[in-house]
């Protein structure tokens, strides 16, 4: 044990240190009852269905651990990484940690290793038996294979985006302060939305091929897809859930591809804390992929003419929406706050950089960065849009959709950088909020008082600049009105930079003055 201890010790001494601090005997102890008394219910449970044959009592108990293993591992698992970064920086040892000369995707590698040991036990006890049910009942080999192959790509990916939140939460105060709170929250997501959205993709379009479907509907005959087969999944017209190479390979792409731009903002923030979220050349990347990902989805092949058509209209509201809050995120994950901005003034001294410095570099204003992921996803989203989506029926309409939303986030941009370069408490707070009211308020208080462009065409002013011009443009002046709210969205953006000039030079005459 010594010389297994000064290997693991050599290799990652963050790893060791998580395991010196958490594998202690009665941890050990309480993990393993647990995990053996859970499966000895499991077991009693099913071995008491005397009214249906044995071989049915394993497939019920293996597709059961099935479910379970990825909800325990990926909850459990969520939590502690999230709680004992929260825990690190209250009690002031992370800053120690970040002075280590280790690189940090050793450290980071450690605390995804180390911290979930526990859980990590649990699920290990628990695969003998998944194992041993499954081959009972006649699974698939290679559904096992690819299960614990998928669990381990996903326990990685999602372990990453739960180090990233806990960074984020242990280092900014953005609505909560306490940090079980924190943790709480990021394990009921994960519970509630992130495991869901793990199986539901896997069983479409991983396992599909793998016979999982066929081999769990003989022992209930009632199952939906016994009768209904799922539909063939496109992404820019291939299919992928039809072949186990396309599936896995296409999955494992893009989980590698998240996975490794998480990673590059891991790395960023565990050495400098209150820097941006990630860099502005990140961000083009990470708003390319994400566009592409999701549009491809909405690119189909069909023979159905009312398939398609229902495809494109619903792929441009849920495109829209989606465009919406990537850009929200962006804006929030770009934005420095007014220390940042002050670097970035007292250090620009000739004209001719400033826009190469809003371009790339990361302590500048992210209003032109911002506009230029706009660009990048109106380079994906119109094209679709007016080929394949709503544009193609309605041009005119798709236009003035594209349009005002591309206005009313450039509008957002200029008011949340606004608000981070002031000298407040809780900037994220600040924002969230206002951007919240702004959002919400609003629509509801014209709706409330009818104020809608079916009643009152000349409204569709006020639903364009606010970002939201839904209607059936039945009406000649419904377009009209829509063209002098994207007018008023232009004139804001113009008020709302120029007003930010201002305030940076303010800035920078300040800084002038200290250092005189």
């Amino acid at each position: 044990m010594t010389s297994t201890i000064n290997r693991v010790g050599n290799w990652n001494p963050q790893l060791l240190r998580e395991f010196r601090g958490r594998l202690k005997p009665r941890s050990i102890a309480a993990t393993i009852v647990i995990s053996l008394v859970g499966q000895t219910l499991l077991g009693l449970v099913f071995s008491q269905q005397t009214y249906n044959p044995v071989i049915e009592r394993w497939a019920g108990l293996a597709e059961t651990i099935t479910w379970i293993l990825p909800y325990a591992l990926f909850t459990a698992g969520s939590y502690y990484l999230v709680s004992d970064l929260n825990q690190e920086e209250k009690r002031g040892t992370l800053n120690f940690i970040r002075l280590s000369p280790r690189p940090s995707r050793g450290i980071l590698l450690g605390k995804m290793l180390g911290v979930p040991i526990l859980p990590y036990i649990a699920i290990g006890l628990a695969i003998p038996l998944h194992l041993l049910a499954g081959l009972q009942s006649g699974m698939p080999v290679f559904f096992l294979i690819s299960y614990y192959l998928m669990l381990a790509a996903g326990c990685f990916a999602l372990f990453s985006l739960a180090i990233l939140y806990g960074l984020l939460s242990s280092s900014r105060t953005i609505a909560v302060g306490q940090q079980s709170v924190v943790a709480v929250a990021f394990a009921g997501l994960t519970l509630f939305f992130l495991s869901p959205l793990y199986f539901a993709w896997n069983f479409a379009v991983t396992w599909r091929p793998l016979g999982f479907d066929a081999w769990s509907a003989q022992w209930d005959p009632y199952r939906y897809e016994a009768d209904y087969p799922r539909a063939a999944i496109q992404w820019f017209g291939q299919a992928i859930n039809q072949s186990a190479w396309l599936s896995h390979g296409f999955t494992l792409m893009v989980l590698a591809i998240a996975t490794a731009l998480i990673w590059l903002m891991l790395v960023r923030l565990f050495r400098n804390p209150n820097t941006t979220m990630m860099s502005k050349w990140q961000s083009y990347a990470i708003v390319a992929f994400l566009e592409a990902l999701v549009l491809g989805f909405f690119v189909v092949t069909s023979d159905q003419v009312n398939f398609a058509e229902s495809t494109a209209e619903a792929g441009t509201w849920l495109l829209y929406a989606f465009n919406f809050g990537m850009t929200i995120v962006m804006m929030l994950a770009l934005c420095p706050q007014r220390a940042s901005l002050l670097d970035w003034v007292r250090f620009q001294k000739h004209p001719q950089g400033i826009l190469r410095d809003l371009v790339w570099a990361d302590k500048s204003p992210a209003i032109v960065a911002i506009a230029i992921n706009l660009v990048i996803i109106n380079a994906l989203y119109v094209p679709w849009m007016f080929l394949v989506g709503f544009g193609k029926e309605n041009p005119s309409v798709a236009a003035i959709i594209v349009l005002s939303l591309t206005g009313v986030l450039l509008i957002y941009t200029a008011v949340v950088q606004q608000i981070f370069a002031l000298k407040i408490r809780n900037p994220y707070t600040w924002t969230m909020g206002g951007l919240g009211l702004w959002m919400l308020v609003p629509p509801i208080m014209l709706g409330i008082l009818s104020i809608v462009p079916e009643q009152m065409p000349a409204s569709m002013m006020i639903w364009t600049f606010l970002g939201y011009p839904f209607s059936d443009f039945a009406q000649p002046m419904l377009i009209s009105s829509a063209l002098v709210g994207l007018v008023a969205q232009f004139c804001v953006i113009v008020l709302l930079v120029w007003q930010f000039q201002n305030h940076l030079r303010t800035l920078s005459r300040s800084q002038s003055i200290m250092t005189r």
